[in-house]
This record gives structure tokens, C-alpha cells and sequence, in this order.
């Protein structure tokens, strides 16, 4: 049985990995090697879906860098919980995040479910969806 941690770990890695401030560069190679296979990430948060694997994800980031469309980003994880069966797992991951100041307050926030699988040796995220809160989707109390 491996320890459930390593999800923990997983989660904070992508999250880590995305973020980086004005004039650094982020460890996006880091995101793909943390996906099984090609992923999926789904940003639910418009009118239609945004889907990606995880190389499109990066891709897309990378070319919003070079453009200068985006300049320094964090997100964070603000509250989880995570199932576990067998060799499957998700997780509930609240999270916050900038595109400027890491020290605003009122940051905006979302929900992130996603999916992992247990492979040889350690957790892959198979997939994520995720939705933006906004004044018709707010996240539950028990959540903060």
C-alpha cells in the first residue's frame, strides 16, 4: 500500500509548477511528467469547456509567456480532501490564484476535482476539471 501522501504531493507539485512571478520562468516541463499517459485538463469556468492534454496545456502557457500575455501567475491550494480506493483516487482541491501580486487579498478562487491512478511506483493524475467561482457557483463553507 503505498502512503496516500504522495497525492498530497502530486497536487502541490502541479501547483507549484504553474506558478512563477514576473521575470522567472515556470517548471512547466514538471506538469507533464506529473500526468499518466496524455492527460486531460478541462477548464469549465466559460460559456464551453477549454480542454487540453497536458502537452496542449503547456503549450498554451508557454506561447501566453513568449507573447507576454502572461507575465507571472500563482495558484494554491487552499483546502482538499481526497478518496482513496484501491489503486484510484480523487480529490476535492480548492484553490486561489493571481496574475499579479501574490499578496492580494481576495484572490479568486475555484474547485478542482481530479483523478489519479496508482501506477508501479507512485500517483499520475489521469485527469482534472475544473470551474472558477463565480456570483451563480460559490464554493460550500465546509470547503474553506
Amino acid at each position: 500500500m503505498m502512503n496516500p501522501r504522495a497525492i498530497d504531493y502530486v497536487t502541490e507539485e502541479f501547483y507549484e509548477s504553474l506558478s512563477f512571478q514576473d521575470g522567472e520562468v515556470p517548471d512547466l516541463d514538471s506538469v507533464k511528467i506529473l500526468f499518466y499517459g496524455d492527460g486531460l485538463l478541462i477548464n469549465n469556468s466559460f460559456s464551453k469547456p477549454f480542454v487540453f492534454t497536458a502537452q496542449s496545456f503547456t503549450q498554451t502557457l508557454e506561447s501566453q509567456i513568449a507573447e507576454g500575455t502572461l507575465k507571472q501567475f500563482m495558484q494554491r491550494e487552499l483546502y482538499a480532501k481526497t478518496e482513496i480506493f484501491g489503486k484510484v483516487a480523487q480529490r476535492i482541491s480548492v484553490y486561489e490564484y493571481n496574475f499579479s501580486d501574490y499578496q492580494t487579498d481576495n484572490l479568486p478562487r475555484g474547485i478542482n476535482y481530479i483523478q489519479f491512478i496508482q501506477t508501479d511506483d507512485s500517483w499520475l493524475i489521469t485527469s482534472m476539471a475544473w470551474a472558477d467561482e463565480n456570483e451563480n457557483y460559490q464554493i460550500p463553507e465546509e470547503y474553506l
